[in-house]
């Protein structure tokens, strides 16, 4: 568990203790979020939740009866995540009053209400069941509202606005210097148009870059815009893997944001 914000506890169902960083999170237990709270659930694969507030998230894992294979189960009871699960051939699969998720390799955004579910495909392909069907979603499709009995292919849609991303200058280079300042911009527009759309709220930035410092928190505007200063240092000295490429993933981080696709940015930093 990493990068909390507000009020967290997590454990078994009748013994939740307050979440902290670095807390090792085990199979059956529950991660509860309070309200204008958040949590990330790092996973031994690579894989990665972001729990939004007021929400609860129970983690188990699912053997099957020939013993033979063994599947990751995530169980929203309610409230909303972000995903991205690095899966090989055993997907993990997510469930919620009647649906269920398999995915790997891909992200995703989960949203259960007391009626309806909402269900994004930011990358990659999901494959979403339900009593009556089964759908494949693609990068950039979402279910929205969707109900255990609903006929799922009649529902697909795509999802309605993205989170821009661009970079000033537009060829960062280090020269002689240890740093270099990057400036971020981000902006909600709606997707296949471009036209910038007002739609205010927090972000969660990520990047692959381990010589990166991210300013906390960063928000957007009554816009839907805001700029980042961003600071990348150099690589270490004994890297002899790093090329200079950098990719800036962003997600709006909290819940009833199912209509923003993530943003998602790849730069070359050019190396002295």
């Amino acid at each position: 568990m990493s990068n909390i914000k507000g009020d967290i506890k997590v454990g078994p169902k009748n013994k939740l203790v307050n979440g902290s960083n670095g807390k090792m999170i085990w199979e059956k237990n529950y991660i509860k979020t309070g309200e204008n709270s958040s949590t990330t659930i790092f996973f031994k694969d690579g894989s990665e939740v972001r729990l939004f507030g007021k929400s609860n998230l129970k983690i188990g894992l699912n053997k099957s009866t020939t013993n033979r294979w063994l599947r990751y189960r995530i169980h929203l009871i309610f409230g909303s995540f972000w995903g991205y699960f690095n899966r090989g051939d055993n997907p993990i699969e997510i469930t919620g009053d009647g649906l269920r998720i398999h995915v790997s390799k891909a992200s995703m955004r989960f949203s259960r209400y007391e009626s309806s579910h909402n269900i994004n495909a930011n990358s990659g392909v999901l494959k979403v069941f339900n009593s009556v069907s089964s759908v494949k979603l693609y990068s950039g499709q979402r279910l929205y509202k969707v109900q255990k009995k609903d006929f799922l292919p009649k529902k697909v849609t795509s999802i309605p606005n993205q989170l821009n991303l661009w970079i000033e200058p537009k060829s960062p280079f280090f020269s002689n210097k240890k740093s270099l300042s990057i400036n971020l911009f981000l902006q909600v527009v709606r997707s296949g148009t471009g036209i910038k759309i007002k739609r205010p709220g927090p972000v969660f930035l990520k990047s692959n870059y381990y010589n990166l410092v991210i300013p906390r928190p960063i928000r957007l505007n009554i816009d839907g815009k805001a700029k980042i200063i961003l600071e990348a240092k150099l690589p270490h000295s004994n890297d002899r893997t790093f090329e200079g490429s950098v990719i800036f993933q962003t997600i709006m981080d909290q819940n009833n944001f199912d209509d923003v696709q993530d943003g998602f940015l790849k730069v070359k930093l050019g190396l002295p």
